[in-house]
């Protein structure tokens, strides 16, 4: 390299030397004073940009500070900031801004870069002729294609660790003298510290960002608490204070416990110092939610507040409940399958013996008519039981062509009994053979119709004049697909429009808990889609309930 580019700090003098004045004594003074008063200017800037630079700061806008009040005491025509980032130089910020050839988010590699050299140097280097240089250097040729002749490079130091480089080019050869080269070397010590403090900031920033995120990403409440119960901090609940009060008690925002606030597990928390947790229900929603409390201790290891954690359990509940109740359902269709084989013992001698009889009984004797209806009842019966057995049966589901009413009829020979006792008149419309046949699981399409009657029946509880009718026929969609339809309506009190949307949902039920589990309407859409149906309903209050089953017809060949 050749001389032009030592630093002042080398052994050889650099061309940037002041050379003995020979005018008056006076000029000499004058060029003092002017050398004083431009250095007393230089320290001025630093110490105004030390105070304008604060740890918010970007730093484009840490650079955008420096740019303006630079100009006054040092020409350039580039400036950038170099930090390094996972072992690589990057350009994070410069001016001018638009700049692409090594502007921001340009990388140095470390090996044969001027700004690694004054990093790895631990001290400024400036090149007063670049385009002349004898040493060429990578960024060299982008050098040129912007017009940057001469150059200072200043590292950027904080415990005498070098974090990057600030740079400073200009147009013009030989355009900084010592001088300029010991000011940059000053500036580069201050925005060291500056940027450093700015790469903390923003790196606790982000951390407390994320654990803000992580804190609102909860699902459930979290609240932090002091000894009185006053809330410090919620993930959910702002602000925390008042109009013109104190800050909110946590029984304020969330009163799961009603005023049975010595029922909550954070009271029992601070009394033994451990984690407590508990279960309640609200007594206003009925909700049932898990209150979690764990301790929270300071330096002096005391206890001074309360991490309560809240989650709404009553979904989860309920849900329970409902599969128990699941699990019973089956549990009693397995007896009454059990049952149903044990009746068609009976059943099987009943009729055999009422066959055996009227075969020697004459039309004319008066027990034949009797005997004949032991034999039709018994056969009725039997039928039923085998309904019933093929219904509950959980064998792989075949789709098959059915007749639509073969699966009304089979239905309502499982169901008819219970309705009718209940004082329900049921109204049969039902098509005659020619209607399409469908392509279906006759036990899967029975359960949907089952479960529509008894929806009906219970809606038809304590009405008078009840009606119940179930027709069927053919209707076109808005496709123009033709469908085959089962149509359930009744006279009763009909579903409230503010619940109507929600009836298909799983576990949604208006029923007590004996009486229903919330899954009948939801399983039957599942079944009605998978057969590439539908379920249409209409409703109004006091006037009744319609639900109507829509399966395409089968194909023919």
């Amino acid at each position: 390299m050749n001389n032009n580019c030592q630093d002042p700090h080398s052994n050889q003098t650099a061309d940037y030397s002041t050379k003995p004045t020979t005018k008056s004594a006076n000029i000499g003074i004058k060029h003092a004073v002017e050398e004083l008063t431009r250095q007393n200017n230089r320290l001025a800037i630093i110490h105004q940009i030390a105070k304008r630079i604060n740890v918010e700061m970007s730093y484009q806008e840490i650079i955008d500070e420096v740019a303006v009040p630079l100009r006054s005491v040092l020409s350039y025509d580039l400036l950038s900031f170099c930090l390094i980032e996972d072992g690589a130089l990057v350009i994070t910020s410069g001016l001018p801004k638009e700049q692409t050839t090594l502007g921001t988010g340009w990388v140095l590699n470390n090996c044969n870069s001027a700004p690694w050299k004054a990093i790895k140097d631990k001290r400024c280097f400036l090149r007063q002729d670049i385009w002349n240089d004898t040493h060429k250097y990578q960024e060299d040729d982008d050098l040129r294609r912007i017009g940057i002749k001469s150059a200072i490079m200043a590292p950027l130091m904080v415990s005498n660790e070098a974090i990057g480089s600030l740079n400073f080019g200009s147009n013009k050869p030989f355009a900084y003298s010592e001088n300029d080269f010991i000011f940059v070397q000053q500036l580069a010590e201050q925005l060291a510290v500056c940027i450093h403090n700015a790469r903390l900031y923003s790196q606790v920033s982000k951390s407390e960002r994320e654990w803000e995120e992580t804190f609102k990403a909860v699902a459930g409440d979290i609240f932090i608490i002091d000894r009185s119960f006053n809330v410090l901090r919620s993930n959910k609940h702002n602000p925390l204070i008042k109009k013109g009060e104190g800050p909110y008690k946590c029984y304020d925002i969330f009163a799961c416990c009603g005023e049975e606030c010595r029922l909550c597990p954070a009271v029992e928390a601070f009394e033994t110092g451990q984690m407590a947790v508990r279960e309640m229900t609200d007594p206003q929603t009925k909700s049932t939610f898990n209150i979690y409390a764990y301790p929270v201790y300071n330096e002096q290891n005391e206890l001074y507040g309360m991490v309560v954690y809240i989650i709404d359990v009553t979904a989860r509940r309920r849900m329970e409940a409902q599969l128990y109740q699941s699990a019973k359902l089956a549990a009693i269709g397995e007896m009454a399958a059990g049952v149903a084989h044990e009746l068609n013992s009976p059943l099987t001698a009943v009729i055999g013996n009422c066959n055996l009889i009227l075969r020697r009984t004459p039309n004319a004797d008066k027990h034949y008519k009797l005997l004949l209806d032991i034999k039709k009842c018994g056969q009725r019966s039997k039928r039923i039981i085998q309904n019933l057995l093929t219904f509950a049966r959980q064998d792989i589901y075949i789709f098959e062509s059915l007749s639509i009413k073969d699966v009304v009829t089979n239905s309502l020979s499982l169901i008819t009994y219970q309705i009718e006792k209940n004082n329900i008149k049921i109204i049969k419309d039902i098509s005659d053979d020619r209607l399409p046949l469908i392509k279906g699981n006759k036990q899967q399409l029975e359960q949907v119709l089952i479960n529509f009657l008894i929806n009906a029946r219970d809606a038809l509880e304590d009405i008078e004049n009840s009606i119940i009718t179930i027709s069927t026929g053919v209707k076109s969609v808005d496709s123009g697909e033709e469908m085959v339809f089962v149509k359930v309506a009744d006279n009763g009190r009909g579903i409230p429009k503010k619940i109507i949307d929600h009836i298909f949902t799983p576990f949604f039920t208006t029923k007590d808990k004996s009486r229903g589990t919330g899954l009948g309407l939801s399983v039957s859409l599942g079944i009605a889609q998978s057969h590439g149906g539908a379920i249409e309903v209409s409703s109004a209050p006091c006037e009744g309930s319609a639900f109507t089953l829509l399966l395409p017809a089968a194909r023919e060949g």
